[in-house]
């Protein structure tokens, strides 16, 4: 059976690095809904945070899209996203539609951790202006984003992972986890 391997969870937990690493190690293919989202911005453009919420939408659906492009060729595939329950529950009923078995990756860490990494990245990064738009550098707005990202469902088989640091990437029984899902029949 066919692989989709989901990485979500909170912001700055480290997803797209994770993501990366683990395409890689498996010969996967993947996506990330961000690097999407930054070409639309770059293409479409956007004037105000309405209109960056639409890229959002935007790049999901061009998600969704792409997981069906590689169903239909049979090919495993890794997606990285802060997904919402409406979007987990949509891939996992094209999965199925699909033969595809389903692994879900929930990155979290302690909340004052992450605000201290995610405005170190802000700063000290050369972050795309899609990712700019909001107000989570103020410490409430962020506690209150994870907090809601945490209050999401998700559905099926899923693996939580701490990400208070980065050891997590390294760390023989994630990654043999991992590789009893993603290398076997």
């Amino acid at each position: 059976m066919r692989k989709l391997l989901l990485i979500t969870g909170d912001l700055a937990a480290g997803k797209s690095s994770f993501a990366t690493l683990l395409s890689r190690r498996y010969d996967t293919n993947l996506f990330f809904k961000d690097s999407i989202k930054e070409v639309l911005g770059d293409t479409i453009g956007f004037t105000n945070r309405e209109e960056n919420k639409r890229l959002s939408a935007a790049a999901m659906e061009l998600l969704f899209f792409l997981f069906t492009t590689f169903a239909k060729m049979g090919k495993d595939l890794i997606l990285e996203s802060n997904f919402h329950t409406a979007e987990l529950e949509k891939l996992h009923r094209l999965a199925d539609e699909y033969h595809y078995e389903v692994l879900t990756l929930v990155l979290r860490g302690d909340t004052d951790v992450l605000y201290k990494r995610y405005c170190h990245r802000m700063q000290y990064e050369n972050r795309h202006p899609v990712h700019l738009s909001t107000t989570l550098d103020r410490y409430g707005d962020f506690k209150e984003c994870t907090e809601y990202l945490r209050s999401e469902s998700i559905p099926g088989n899923t693996l939580a992972i701490n990400a208070d640091d980065f050891s997590y990437q390294t760390d023989p029984q994630v990654l043999a986890a991992i590789d009893a899902f993603m290398l076997t029949e």
